[in-house]
Formats: structure tokens, C-alpha cells, sequence
């Protein structure tokens, strides 16, 4: 599944074969998903903590997107449903659920069965839920997938109806469907619309300017809705409900556009291309328990020592970019790793098993 992650379809070209312009959005949407953290779980002035500045408002505004956008990348070239994705991302991410754990327990000086046990759980045990959701998304991909096969305009319909729901009782009524975004439901929306992009819309390379200036005016609009709940001092936990949240029209609009104008480029680098296939490793070692223990204390002490926040501004996006690197070449060490573990793995044909499984099944109901 890694290989959606790089581009769907078209990853199974070889690295000069990507569009780097595409792989090149992947990283700077980690990029962008570092600072967001950075900001809410170091600096904890974006709001979701029950602290927020404008400038933690506005600076998070641009960042938000991030999440949505990997999720248009993922329907825009499209999911494969099949065993051998599904076993790639296991062993990617099990290897930093493991190993972390491994590391807590020797830091602890105890060993934790349980804890042990659920670091091999990545799908569901992880509190990657990113993860969760989009294994979720990968079991749904088939009946998403055929979706293209309806006319433009019964498209269109569907879009406008899931419309309703994630943005009329997802986000302005709080619907338990899709109430903040965060789960599968939204993440089937941004599928379709990044499919929907991929069947009919043309690339508005003319326009990218256009396109720049409107990622900016709707980040400002995402900014502005934050500033107006912090200046009226009500509870700042409406700047994550109202503001921010991956099921609001603006967020799902910024993402729409942040990829839109990337993809008016169109260039190749096998330099970018290696670094991207990656970028999922970004996410999930940042993210992870044990990581995060140490890395958002780290800058939250960091506003301790630099009290200027535009030159604050520049040590995080240094970091941003040390981590990213970091966490990439640790990657490359564990793909030497786990590599001819999944190879062995995939030697087994799983796919014929489980046509054979579909087959018995379909002669039982026969």
C-alpha cells in the first residue's frame, strides 16, 4: 500500500517515471504536517489545546490542509486493493510500532506483554489515525473505484450529496457521521473528489497564479474565522471545531487547491522521487508515542529560549525540514531491513488464496 502513498497507478513506474511534481507535494504536505504539530502539541498556540495566538491562528491556517491533501493524491491515481499493499504498509508500520515500544520498555526497565502484543495491532491499536482510517479507505477503494464508471453528471450528483453531509451535518451540526473530519467518512469524500479531478477536470497550468493567490485569500478566510473566536474570547475549542476541522469547506477547498497548483507543474527528478517514497515514514515516526515524548517538549522549550516569533518561525521550519531528512534516511535503513522480510512474505501468492476464499464462498451461496 505504500506504493498509494507514491502514486497510486502510476508508482508502479520506476523513480524517474513518478510525477515529481506529485511526489513533491507528498513532501511538502509533511512538511506542512510537522509545523501543524508543531504549533498545536509543541507550541500549543494554534488553538486545540486551549491556548491559540493570531499569529499561531494564521500560520496554522495554511498548514491545515495537509492531511486533505494526501488524501486527493490517494484518489487521484487511484487505490489497488490487493494483498501485496496491504502487507507492504503492515510491515512498514509494525516496524515503527515495534521498535519504539521495544525502546520504552528497556527506558522503563519493564516489560509490558499487552503493550507488546498491540504494537504489532498497527491498523487499530496504533493511535496512528491516519492509519486507521485509510486502511479503512484501502477495504473501500473497489466500490469508490467504480464510481467512475457513472456518467459526469451522476458524478457530480454524488459529490454534491456527500457534500451535504460532510459539510451541512458534518460540520455545521457536528453529525457523529463526520462531526471534525477525522475519520473515513471524510476520507471517502476527498477520494472521490481527487478522482473526480483525475476523470474531468483539466490542468489549469494558466491559471496557477490564480490558483496561488486563491490558497492564499482561503487560508486567510480559515485564519480569520480563528481570530474572531479567540477575539470574542468564547471557548477556544470552537477554533478546532469551526476553524480548522478536515470536514470545513475551506479546508477541503485549500487542499483542492494546494494540489491543483502543483499540478500545473510538470518536471522529473529521481532526487525528489527517492526522498518522497519516504514520506509516509515522516508520519509515522513524528508521530508516534514514544517520539513524541520528547520532540514537542523540545520545542516547546524552544519558545523559552527565542522569544522573536518570526526568527521562532524559522528554527521550526529548520527543524521541520531536519526532521523530515531524519526520518527519511532512517527509512532507507529500515527498507534494507524489512525488505527481504517482505519479499519472503510475498512469495505466497495471496491473491490466488483469496480468490479461491471468494470462489468457495460464491459455490457455498450457489
Amino acid at each position: 500500500m505504500q506504493e498509494q502513498f507514491r502514486g497510486g497507478q502510476k508508482s508502479c513506474q520506476n523513480n524517474l517515471g513518478r510525477d515529481s511534481n506529485i511526489e513533491l507535494l507528498r513532501l511538502v504536505c509533511m512538511l506542512f504536517i510537522l509545523l501543524h504539530h508543531s504549533l498545536d502539541l509543541g507550541l500549543c498556540i494554534s488553538g486545540y489545546q486551549g491556548m491559540a495566538t493570531p499569529m499561531g491562528v494564521v500560520l496554522n491556517s495554511f498548514f491545515i490542509v495537509a492531511v486533505n491533501c494526501f488524501v486527493l493524491i490517494s484518489g487521484y491515481f487511484g487505490i489497488k486493493t490487493k494483498c501485496k499493499g496491504l502487507i507492504h504498509l503492515y510491515i512498514m508500520c509494525a516496524f515503527y510500532s515495534v521498535i519504539p515500544t521495544l525502546f520504552s520498555f528497556y527506558e522503563a526497565g519493564q516489560f509490558v506483554w499487552r503493550d507488546f502484543f498491540y504494537s504489532f495491532l498497527v491498523f487499530s491499536h496504533s493511535k496512528w489515525w491516519f492509519i486507521e482510517c485509510y486502511i479503512l479507505l484501502f477495504f473501500f477503494a473497489p466500490m469508490l473505484n467504480a464510481i467512475k464508471s457513472v456518467s459526469k453528471r451522476r458524478y457530480i450528483i454524488i459529490l454534491l450529496l456527500w457534500s451535504v453531509i460532510t459539510f451541512y451535518f458534518g460540520y455545521l451540526w457536528k453529525s457523529s457521521l463526520n462531526s471534525t473530519g477525522y475519520n473515513t467518512i471524510n476520507f471517502m469524500f476527498l477520494y472521490l473528489i481527487g478522482q473526480f479531478i483525475a476523470l474531468y477536470m483539466p490542468n489549469l497550468k494558466m491559471y496557477r497564479i490564480k490558483l496561488i493567490l486563491l490558497y492564499i485569500i482561503n487560508s486567510l478566510i480559515i485564519a480569520g474565522i480563528g481570530i474572531v473566536i479567540l477575539k470574542v474570547k468564547i471557548d477556544l475549542e470552537w477554533i478546532s471545531l469551526l476553524s480548522v476541522p478536515y470536514n470545513s469547506p475551506f479546508v477541503v477547498l485549500g487542499a483542492v487547491l494546494l494540489f491543483m497548483i502543483f499540478r500545473t507543474f510538470s518536471f522529473q527528478s529521481k532526487s525528489i522521487n527517492w526522498l518522497a517514497s519516504s514520506a509516509l515514514a515522516i508520519y509515522l515516526l513524528h508521530c508516534n508515542a514514544v517520539v513524541r515524548e520528547y520532540l514537542w517538549p523540545f520545542i516547546a522549550h524552544l519558545q523559552e529560549i527565542v522569544n522573536n516569533g518570526w526568527l521562532l518561525s524559522l528554527y521550526l521550519v529548520f527543524l521541520a525540514l531536519t526532521i523530515m531528512m531524519a526520518c527519511i534516511l532512517i527509512d532507507k535503513l529500515r527498507m534494507f531491513i524489512t525488505n527481504p522480510v517482505e519479499r519472503l512474505v510475498l512469495k505466497i501468492n495471496w491473491d490466488e488464496y483469496t480468490n479461491k476464499l471468494v470462489t468457495k464462498i460464491d459455490n457455498w451461496i450457489g
